[in-house]
């Protein structure tokens, strides 16, 4: 299964100028909240990297009538700068009941907008061909 969302970085700009840590807190965990914040110039634009990563993983998590808390999905990044996904709470019960062992993570920029694409590891998926 596959997830993709793309964000406005201006958009996510206007949220922060607008609303501050009202906003950051109910989207974003503490870990992601500290990272974005490192560099105080290029905060819209991880905090919209991570907007559009959680908007992807909810396409995938197929939610429908109740979603999951924002602060359920965490985007980290590895040493080597790769970004990856955590799901805690009702997110990874979710995922769990889809048969979803790993969700891969890939962010990439334009000049105003975060990209993200979220891909599902599911456990025994049946594969079917439709033609």
């Amino acid at each position: 299964m596959v997830g993709i969302d793309m964000q406005s970085i201006e958009e996510v700009r206007a949220s922060l100028i607008e609303f501050g840590a009202r906003y950051t807190r109910r989207l974003y965990t503490n870990h992601e909240i500290e990272v974005c914040e490192e560099n105080p110039g290029s905060a819209a634009r991880e905090y919209a990297a991570r907007f559009a990563a959680k908007e992807a993983a909810l396409k995938i998590l197929k939610v429908r009538d109740v979603a999951p808390s924002w602060k359920t999905i965490e985007v980290r990044r590895s040493t080597d700068g790769r970004p990856w996904m955590v799901l805690f709470g009702s997110a990874a019960n979710l995922a769990q009941r889809r048969g979803i062992n790993q969700i891969a993570l890939s962010i990439s920029f334009g000049p105003d907008v975060a990209i993200a694409i979220a891909q599902a590891d599911v456990r025994n998926r049946r594969r079917s061909i439709h033609l």
